[in-house]
């Protein structure tokens, strides 16, 4: 059997996945497929219908104007951004590549298993094949997130929050973070996001521990003296913040 390639396999399980989930998908939303329709622009993927790799799902798919449609889709890997996660995949009803929005799939069955996931999302960012590796960025991300969130509470507690008071978050940063490169770029585009509100700040705090919070108090001191002028409101902010996670 050696003269049958492994594509033929993907092929013929590919086609029965598509019987096997035609009577599922009624149940699915209850709205007729709109395959033979064009796709919209933003799952179009520059570049060849070349497969990289046999992981091929059948998905039940909602793009962005509702319409709902079936997929055979080869997996290629697993994209983040602001967005959220995309599928990168070889569509095979398209014959090319296509990007699929992860929160967008209503459904996916598993061609290798047979097994029908109704949480896509959870489903995909835990496969061990697609699972992708943390960047710098994120990880330095995740883990000054709750310094990060104090630190623009306090940056914005006089009204403003100048570039110079910004930049401080950035140095918090690079001071905690060690394990490898940081792109300041993505960086700085992550913490024009940051919008913390009564709630999450509070949370931050709770978290803090004693270790982190001698960093926290000299990037809260930094952050005062910014922009070359010491508001007392500001202050008064920051002092009761130290005293109440004991840093003084």
């Amino acid at each position: 059997m050696s003269w049958v390639s492994l594509d033929h396999f993907v092929t013929v399980k590919a086609a029965l996945a598509t019987q096997a989930a035609a009577t599922r998908f009624l149940n699915v939303g209850g709205k007729a497929s709109v395959a033979d329709a064009e796709d919209s622009v933003e799952m179009a993927i520059a570049g060849d219908g070349a497969e990289t790799a046999p992981i091929v799902f059948h998905l039940v798919y909602e793009d962005a104007a509702g319409n709902v449609s079936q997929r055979i889709v080869t997996v290629r890997k697993i994209e983040t951004g602001r967005s959220g996660p995309m599928l990168l995949c070889f569509c095979h009803l398209r014959q090319r590549a296509r990007r699929f929005s992860l929160d967008r799939v209503m459904e996916v069955f598993d061609v290798s298993t047979g097994e029908v996931h109704g949480d896509p999302v959870a489903f995909f960012l835990g496969h061990p094949l697609l699972t992708v590796a943390e960047s710098h960025e994120a990880r330095a991300f995740r883990l000054c997130s709750d310094d990060l969130t104090i630190l623009t509470v306090v940056g914005a507690a006089d009204g403003r929050f100048d570039p110079d008071e910004q930049d401080q978050l950035l140095v918090h940063i690079f001071d905690r973070y060690e394990d490898g490169a940081l792109d300041e770029d993505l960086l700085r585009g992550r913490l024009s996001l940051l919008a913390p509100d009564h709630a999450s700040f509070f949370r931050s705090l709770s978290r803090v521990s004693p270790e982190d919070g001698r960093l926290l108090r000299r990037s809260l001191r930094r952050i005062v003296d910014a922009d070359g002028q010491i508001d007392p409101a500001e202050l008064a902010f920051v002092d009761t913040i130290e005293a109440t996670l004991n840093l003084g």
